[in-house]
């Protein structure tokens, strides 16, 4: 299924909701000689249809509509978790400023080859759903160099220990950010999803209506509404892949104006 993330949304968007449509107008030309036989060719068993499409409707609607809320908040939280990282290693370039020249200089030039190898190696590496450990290097040699630096001062103290806690600060959400590269629905959730579509819109071939025009038309707007929601919840679906995924400018602001000196 990850080969939706190749192609832009729009054309997503198009796709599922002309295959839902079609594939739901063939099934209604399909069935309605069997579901004239069964309800006598008259709309006397409209009420009874109706009754129970509303019911399954509702269920399928709510929960179609949770999952889709769960998926904004995972998006929302993957989001959240890179901006954290990003706004800690800004916190924690500052907090360099403590240390001697030769020590600062170092300790500088390894975080911004961190934020580099973020941007340019880990990102694209995210958006196919892999995790590399290209940064944990980096931020190894960060940590054996403040680490074996002794503080000759009260002031440098101070920096030392500022420095190593905004060091697990970024180490922290470097977990979190990288935790957040597979989240996804399970895929028994997405089968219910599919599942359920093809249960409501096959709810909608039992009503009788004389006009098959005016039933298609129906049935059309019932499919594209189901399909527009789908695409909603698959666009948002795994946060690192596809047109709609989070992005690295929280990383890039802060390469581009704490860690270059001066900004640009």
């Amino acid at each position: 299924m990850y080969w939706i993330y190749d192609i832009p949304n729009w054309l997503l968007f198009v796709l599922l909701t002309v295959t839902f449509a079609t594939v739901s107008l063939a099934g209604l030309h399909l069935t309605r000689p069997l579901v004239r036989r069964v309800v006598d060719g008259s709309g006397k068993f409209n009420d009874v249809t109706n009754y129970y499409f509303a019911a399954v409707g509702v269920l399928y609607g709510l929960t179609l509509g949770l999952i889709a809320v769960g998926t904004w908040q995972n998006f929302s939280d993957a989001d959240s978790k890179a901006a954290k990282e990003a706004n800690s290693l800004g916190a924690l370039y500052r907090d360099l400023d403590g240390y001697p020249a030769p020590l600062r200089n170092e300790t500088e030039r390894l975080l911004l080859e961190y934020i580099k190898v973020v941007i340019d190696k880990e990102w694209p590496a995210h958006q196919q759903g892999q995790v590399l450990d290209a940064g944990d290097v980096i931020l190894e040699k960060f940590e054996n160099k403040i680490m074996a630096f002794e503080p000759a001062s009260e002031t440098q103290k101070i920096a030392h220990t500022e420095v190593i806690n905004s060091l697990d600060t970024v180490v922290q959400n470097r977990g979190f950010r990288l935790q957040s590269v597979s989240t996804a629905l399970p895929g028994v959730l997405w089968t219910v999803v599919l599942i359920g579509a093809v249960i409501n819109v096959g709810l909608t071939y039992l009503f009788w209506v004389e006009n098959l025009r005016l039933h298609s038309l129906l049935v059309v707007a019932f499919a594209s509404s189901i399909a527009m929601l789908i695409f909603l919840t698959a666009a948002m679906d795994n946060p690192y892949r596809g047109e709609f995924s989070v992005s690295s400018d929280a990383y890039k602001y802060v390469l581009n104006h704490v860690m270059t000196k001066g900004g640009t």
